[in-house]
């Protein structure tokens, strides 16, 4: 075996060798990976790393043989046989390569029995970038079929999207026009803005006029703001309708969200939302007075409540104390190396104060998108860029038609959702991060980021659970299923935020990271209606919660009882025992 290693490492150091020199043939580049995967010899924890070169950087005639290794239920593992599809669509998208001779056979993954639900996903992707027409049937069946589980639906719509052709578009008119479920009705009309922007407007008008007011438009919304004209179009189409209250503000909501505030959409939503349009920008002088007004009137402790707010999505974008987005910059101390005009001007007029880090980038592409976000990666194959939702979007080089420099993600008139004293109280806030006080940096090691699980199962609301339940539904739960939360500023979590009701239930589980073995203590500010889980391991909240903890990042999971608990908040601390040797720190970021 050892000599086995050596080879393998040979290889791939020839390997790395070859892949400096781009003028060498692709083929020639990967052979010796894959004669040495052809020849069975290759160690198991070396095979996904020489797979993955051969996809990166091999021909036609490469991927064929592992792709046709892939579609071997005994040849590679549930996660290899997964990273494989996902480099296979990464080869097809940003290389525009795809493997040599029939592809059908990839239908085997989408419809076998025994193939988990995530191989299925990846390959219904993958057939869809490959435009395997023999899928097609396949997707159709599943997108309209009211038993299958939703979110294969809904990656079956977005193959549909990618597939093209009559049949794809008609199945996904006849899902935007039937009873099914508003999300599912709602990308199906996103998927066909792709094929068709002008008709799909006047679809996605009809679907949003008769819209759930319970249902994210976000997915309709984001389809007409990357295409050419496409929020124009929609506008016009909403224009003829007439949109629930609830419905426009969610539109409106959304898209401010995202960076953008297209006049034409935004004036056709703001009418219907009973909210005025956008205010025209402030001068010099009136930024001026309103700073005096910011520290004559303006309260902090109201302004953090504002910045947490949903409909203004200021913690999407930004964190504080190291916990919120990653899209602009960090605020935590803004306000201690500002000005009071630095801060209302960042506000109001983001594009005057826009960092040179956080300018961005306007992609037009050849299938008529339309893509701006920072640029975080490009080399000669793709360019990487982070959108306002802190999504990362690849581009591929050859589908570039025209680039230009953008303005702030953050967008203008985002104040037309504030009353005037909000925006003193919002902006005294912002000013005060970073100062001595209630708002200072951080220095406890206390947990800024949580996740709420939004949707418990009933099982979890009842009785406190068993460690198979905490298994089954927390700790093997979805990525999905959890939705991030942030703690205030000085580390508590507000539980009000998260549910109105004085007697719910709540899930939260935060993380925390152990660099050095040794013993922690968890310290809460009360302890009544709280059960703890760190990992799958049960732990008495009425006493201590210590412990010996491994290396590596520990799970801690809450069942918090508001009936039962007579703080509002909840706020945890990690602390380092007298004498322990540990190190760590709790997990921050988005």
């Amino acid at each position: 075996m050892p000599r086995l290693i050596c080879l393998a490492n040979l290889v791939l150091a020839l390997a790395c060798f070859h892949l400096s020199a781009s003028a060498q043939e692709t083929s020639s580049v990967v052979a010796p990976l894959l004669k040495l995967l052809k020849s069975g010899k290759v160690p198991a924890e070396r095979l996904p790393a020489i797979v993955e070169m051969v996809c990166r950087r091999g021909g036609p005639g490469d991927l064929q043989y592992v792709f046709e290794e892939s579609l071997k239920p005994e040849a590679y593992s549930g996660d290899l046989k997964l990273k494989v599809l996902d480099e296979l669509t990464e080869a097809a998208v940003t290389r525009k390569v795809k493997p040599a001779g029939d592809l059908g056979g990839l239908a085997s993954l989408v419809t076998g029995t025994k193939v988990t639900p995530a191989v299925r996903t990846s390959a219904i992707r993958l057939a869809s970038v490959w435009k395997v027409d023999t899928i097609g049937p396949v997707l159709v069946t599943i997108a309209l079929d009211d038993k299958a589980d939703e979110d294969l639906r809904i990656t079956a719509i977005n193959g549909l999207a990618a597939t093209g052709g009559a049949s794809s578009r008609e199945t996904l008119e006849k899902l935007a026009a039937s009873k099914a479920a508003a999300r599912l009705r709602y990308l199906a009309v996103a998927a066909l803005a792709g094929m068709d922007p002008a008709a799909a407007a006047e679809r996605a008008a009809t679907v949003l006029a008769e819209g759930d007011k319970r249902e994210d438009p976000g997915p309709i919304i984001d389809a007409f703001l990357n295409r050419k004209d496409g929020s124009d179009k929609l506008a016009a189409a909403l224009a003829k309708k007439t949109l629930a209250t609830d419905v426009a503000k969610l539109a409106l909501r959304y898209m401010y969200s995202v960076g953008r505030s297209d006049a034409q959409l935004s004036d056709v939503l703001s009418k219907a939302a009973g909210i005025a349009a956008d205010p025209p920008p402030p001068t010099a002088d009136d930024i001026k007075k309103l700073s005096a007004e910011v520290l004559a009137k303006g309260d902090a402790a109201r302004g953090e409540k504002i910045f947490r707010r949903g409909d203004l999505s200021c913690m999407k974008c930004h964190a504080v104390s190291q916990a919120g987005g990653a899209v602009g910059p960090d605020l935590s101390a803004v306000g201690s190396t500002s000005p009071v005009e630095y801060c209302v001007t960042a506000i109001l007029l983001p594009d005057q104060v826009i960092k040179e880090a956080f300018l961005t980038r306007i992609f037009a592409t050849a299938q008529g998108e339309i893509i701006t976000g920072i640029v975080v990666d490009r080399d000669d194959d793709r360019v990487i860029v982070k959108d306002a939702s802190g999504k990362l979007v690849k581009i591929p080089t050859k589908d570039i038609d025209d680039e230009a420099e953008g303005k702030s993600l953050m967008p203008k008139g985002l104040t037309k959702f504030l009353t005037r004293d909000e925006v003193l109280d919002l902006s005294r806030f912002i000013s005060e991060l970073g100062k001595p006080g209630p708002y200072a940096i951080r220095t406890q090691p206390t947990m800024q980021r949580w996740r709420w699980l939004k949707q418990p199962a009933k099982e979890l609301l009842g009785e406190i659970p068993n460690v198979e339940q905490i298994r089954a539904y927390l700790l093997d739960a979805k990525p999905e299923a959890w939705t991030p939360v942030y703690s205030k500023v000085a580390g508590a979590l507000p539980l009000e935020e998260l549910s109105d009701n004085p007697k719910a239930v709540l899930y939260v589980q935060g993380e925390f990271d152990v660099t050095e073995a040794g013993p922690i203590e968890l310290q809460f500010d009360a302890t009544q209606g709280l059960s703890v889980w760190i990992d799958a391991e049960p732990f008495d909240a009425a006493g201590k919660i210590s412990g010996e903890f491994a290396a590596g990042k520990h799970k801690i999971t809450l069942r918090v009882d508001r009936a039962q608990r007579t703080s509002p908040e909840l706020r945890m601390v990690l602390v380092k025992p007298e004498g322990s040797s540990a190190q760590f720190q709790p997990v921050v970021g988005p």
